[in-house]
């Protein structure tokens, strides 16, 4: 038995490649502010500082084609490829640290959302899960998990600036960076969520089942 298990664990992968160009789709990995302050054309964001990384990648990325990660280190670029094979996300082509960024995002805070919902210049798209907003929303938002957000981007694509919303920044960034790539213009709230607006004042709407007292 020592012999036998003395060769290579065949599930072990490979050592990650530096690529010299992307090859597939483009996972950028670097904080959302990063992202949002320059990134590749078509990259989707899901920041390694995050939680349920794997997770998230997973939901919004297409299976069918390799993935080129774009980190700020190979120390992130191989943690970032690891979680990915977690969740069985196995063909990652490499990894990109140099890569030109002119495409911008502005985030959105509590102020101007709230200005801009004053003036009904915006649509606003809370990103959580149905259970989270049963709790509460805000009146007039749109509910759209971000892991379904790509399904929607033609219907969203209407010419009407989206705003991202979900309980602490991190879903909206993930959101904002699928339906940028898809073409909408999107905005996410990075610093806050929505409970940093029912903090400020505004009237929640929540969802009450039948039979709740």
């Amino acid at each position: 038995m020592v012999a036998l298990n003395r060769g290579p664990f065949v599930a072990a992968q490979p050592p990650l490649e530096l690529l010299d160009a992307v090859r597939g789709q483009l996972l950028d990995v670097r904080p959302a502010t990063a992202f949002a302050a320059g990134h590749a054309h078509g990259a989707l964001n899901v920041p390694l500082e995050g939680g349920s990384v794997g997770t998230k990648a997973g939901f919004v990325l297409d299976h069918d084609e390799p993935v080129a990660i774009h980190a700020s280190s190979a120390e992130d670029a191989r943690e970032a490829a690891r979680r990915l094979y977690a969740v069985g996300l196995l063909d990652v082509a490499g990894y990109v640290l140099e890569l030109e960024t002119p495409e911008r995002i502005e985030p959105v805070g509590i102020d101007e959302l709230e200005s801009l919902l004053e003036q009904d210049a915006v649509e606003v798209i809370d990103v959580r899960e149905k259970d989270e907003r049963d709790e509460g929303f805000i009146p007039g938002s749109r509910h759209i998990p971000y892991r379904l957000v790509r399904a929607y981007h033609e219907e969203l694509d209407n010419g009407r600036p989206v705003v991202t919303i979900c309980s602490s920044g991190a879903r909206a960034g993930v959101a904002a960076s699928v339906l940028v790539a898809e073409g909408v213009d999107a905005r996410p709230v990075l610093d806050g969520g929505v409970d940093d607006w029912q903090r400020r004042g505004h009237q929640l709407t929540s969802f009450r089942r039948c039979g709740s007292g």
